[in-house]
């Protein structure tokens, strides 16, 4: 859709909104029947049918012969959470760290503090941090989500620490929609996949009623369509002043564990048809060949069972299923396997990390995970935080418009993967490095991260050397021979 047509259909909202309407992508059906009891095994009854079985009655019938009556047994359906673990890693290893700001105030720019000071503030007033980990863990569920701003007013002094003014009205709130909570996300883009706008369709609860509205987020003012009686009409339209629109989109094209859906599918038919399997047939099966004379033993004491068979052709053995279940745990083994590489997830399990593991090796284990994660936070990740960096300082400079000379300023996310520390590894190189004389006390302690106020550290070690100085005996002369 071109921003023309877009702007034109303003005035006849029913058109607008069944136009907007057909833009919606499809969200995949895995994403909603994301959790595990909501899977196929469990909820398709076709695709997982119960057991129709025959059961003896202990009757006979006309001729004879057992009589039977038909019973229908549940069959076992075990689903599998592979998809969160999937989701989980790829989001810690990428996002655990927190988001930073790579940013360096320029010379003879006064304002630039006070711009990044107050991004900085707006980010962890609305811990942002937390945000980022939940909005890549939609997107990679559900393949869009919207991150809207909004100004409310702001509590007396609360920029004060940072401008020095009380005159500041307002500050930065921020919302997260996504299908999660039933909405509609709708991205707006024209011929050359810009993005000139995004709509939300939702229901709200009205009485009784459940009305149907759609918010559309332009980059001057965001419009509230709402569905009545007559038709969809305008209920509220709302200028935007950041100089940028107010919404960030996120998305991705396909779930994280796309790739390997059939798979994961196999898995959970392979878990459940061994739970049928085990059920029927995991201990072994006594089978007699002739007649029984007599059986003794048993019950509830410890003593054996003893049979006595009638004639030299009866055999009594146990009947054991071979193959077809060692079989299936190589298949699935199998299968696990390439799930996890697939999708570059680490498969850890105690026996490979127990014992005190060298850095280098933690690193390796890891290494196709955390360039999975690097390739996120360079792409995605890294330019959906760009834009978010982008539009607030535009905010800032409409709450304070003493930093508007600031707009300039460079500000980038900056990202870290943390791993699991060899702790004993890294002392023990750190201590080696300050004995040689090739590192100096404060970028020791620094390097080692134990401390936050690194002077205070570095007077509390001198101090310490020195009054254990004066406590030590003084050296004695040697005698003279």
């Amino acid at each position: 859709m071109e921003l023309q047509e877009l702007t034109d259909l303003l005035s006849d909202p029913k058109k607008l909104v069944d136009k907007i309407t057909e833009l919606a992508p499809e969200i995949p059906e895995e994403a909603l029947n994301f959790e595990p009891e909501l899977h196929k095994v469990v909820t398709d009854l076709t695709y997982r049918p119960d057991r129709k079985v025959d059961v003896a009655t202990g009757d006979k019938e006309e001729d004879g012969s057992p009589k039977y009556r038909s019973e229908t047994k549940p069959v076992h359906r075990i689903p599998s959470a592979t998809q969160k673990l999937i989701i989980d890693w790829s989001v810690d290893l990428a996002l655990s760290a927190g988001v930073g700001i790579d940013c360096t105030p320029r010379e003879g720019f006064a304002t630039d503090e006070i711009m990044l000071a107050m991004v900085k503030k707006t980010l962890e007033d609305n811990k942002f941090d937390y945000l980022a980990q939940e909005i890549e863990r939609l997107k990679q569920r559900y393949l869009t989500v919207l991150l809207v701003w909004y100004s409310v007013p702001a509590e007396d002094g609360y920029w004060f620490d940072i401008t020095g003014k009380t005159n500041n009205k307002f500050k930065m709130r921020c919302t997260i929609l996504s299908p999660e909570d039933g909405d509609i996300i709708i991205p707006i883009r024209d011929q050359y996949k810009d993005m000139i706008g995004a709509a939300r369709k939702y229901k709200v609860k009205v009485g009784e009623k459940d009305v149907e509205k759609m918010d559309l987020f332009l980059s001057d003012k965001y419009i509230t369509f709402i569905q009545g009686e007559t038709g969809w009409a305008i209920e509220t339209s709302t200028p935007i002043t950041y100089g940028k629109a107010n919404f960030i989109l996120d998305e991705q094209k396909r779930t994280e564990w796309a790739d390997v859906s059939s798979k994961i599918t196999r898995v959970e038919e392979i878990d459940s048809d061994t739970a049928d399997e085990n059920q029927t047939s995991a201990f072994p099966i006594l089978v007699a060949t002739g007649n029984i004379v007599a059986a003794s033993g048993g019950g509830t004491s410890n003593t054996r069972k003893t049979f006595q068979m009638d004639g030299d052709k009866a055999d009594l053995k146990y009947v054991e299923s071979k193959g077809g279940q060692e079989s299936a745990s190589n298949e699935r083994k199998n299968i696990r396997t390439d799930i996890f590489i697939e999708t570059a997830t680490p498969d850890l399990k105690f026996e490979d990390i127990s014992g005190d593991l060298p850095g280098v090796t933690i690193e390796m284990m890891l290494l196709p995970s955390t360039n999975k994660a690097r390739r996120k936070q360079q792409g995605s990740i890294g330019i959906f935080h760009q834009r978010n960096l982008n539009f607030l300082k535009s905010a800032m400079a409409i709450i304070n418009t003493d930093v508007k000379p600031s707009l300039g300023l460079v500000m980038k996310p900056k990202f870290k993967i943390e791993l699991p520390r060899n702790l004993t590894e890294e002392y023990n190189r750190v201590v080696e490095l300050v004995s040689a004389g090739l590192m100096s006390v404060r970028t020791a302690i620094q390097t080692l991260g134990f401390v936050d106020d690194i002077d205070a550290e570095i007077a509390a070690i001198e101090s310490e050397v020195a009054k254990r100085a004066s406590l030590a005996p003084a050296p004695q002369p040697i005698p003279v021979v």
